[in-house]
């Protein structure tokens, strides 16, 4: 019976997942070539306030389909500045476009310090997790938060840029 129980669990989990999973690569295919040329700017950044920036490249019809997401590096990535939460309101650990195509988040200082920041341009539908070992895709394929980007920039540090 539990492993039932256990089967079920995980194929309602592998559907819910494959739900966020096609609808990311959908728009990923949608605006492929856009997303090329996208650049992604950080213009400011502001010690225990905000993370302020702008896109460049992606068309404006297509700002309502994408947010940012902000990882920073200590001893792995981990979302800033506060984990990421079902039906959390943008600024917190992702920031939505606006007509302009910047974008803006909250900051906090931690204890540890941050080595770098990494600011990235997903799909709307992509599901973010709280913390990942690596960024990019290991062999091309398995988990990363760059396999599902449009792009992204990655501002080296100090370990001084929150605290």
């Amino acid at each position: 019976m539990k492993g039932l129980a256990v089967l079920a669990l995980a194929l309602f989990s592998s559907v819910a997942m494959a739900d966020w999973k096609s609808e990311t690569k959908s728009i990923l295919t949608e605006y492929k070539d856009e997303c090329k040329s996208t650049v992604v700017t950080v213009d400011e950044i502001v010690k225990n306030s905000h993370i302020k920036g702008h896109i460049s490249g992606l068309p404006t019809e297509a700002f309502e389909k994408f947010k940012v997401v902000f990882y920073v590096k200590t001893n792995r990535w981990y979302v800033h500045p506060y984990t990421h939460y079902e039906n959390q309101e943008e600024g917190y650990s992702y920031s939505n476009l606006n007509a302009n195509g910047e974008f803006q988040v909250k900051t906090v200082r931690r204890d540890v310090p941050s080595k770098q920041l990494a600011v990235v341009v997903v799909p709307k539908s992509y599901k973010i997790s709280s913390q990942k070992w690596w960024l990019k895709p290991l062999f091309g394929s398995f988990g990363g938060v760059l396999k599902n980007q449009c792009n992204h920039t990655i501002v080296k540090g100090n370990g001084d840029f929150f605290n």
